[in-house]
């Protein structure tokens, strides 16, 4: 997937494509997510929004803002459920493993985190 800076008439940062690439999210996808999305919200930072749009059994979720010149700028992007093979897809079946482990569980999990396993 090819993804541009410049696309749909809004500003992608290389954060926002490098998110979107390593999700599997094609931009054309995100790009529509922003331009028809279901719910919008503040952002957590000040000045940004949220967009949201389901699509299928997905929702894509896109993390905005306006610039000084009142430019849209796509800042961070994200699939959820995250797309099976993908690295937000390992972390979340790893995170299910994690909480139904018990007490020696748990301290093994953090071991192999601290250890890069």
């Amino acid at each position: 997937m090819a993804y541009q800076t410049h696309y749909g008439g809004i500003i992608w940062t290389n954060h926002a494509q490098e998110r979107l690439l390593s999700r599997g999210v094609p931009q054309h996808m995100a790009l529509s997510a922003f331009q028809s999305p279901d719910a919008t919200f503040p952002g957590k930072n000040p000045g940004t929004m949220q967009y949201e749009k389901k699509i299928e059994s997905s929702t894509i979720t896109l993390i905005v803002k306006q610039n000084e010149k009142r430019e849209w700028v796509i800042l961070s992007g994200w699939i959820d459920p995250p797309l099976f093979g993908t690295k937000d897809y390992k972390q979340r079946e790893e995170w299910k493993k994690y909480k139904k482990a018990g007490f020696w569980g748990k301290i093994w999990y953090q071991v192999k985190k601290q250890l890069g396993m």
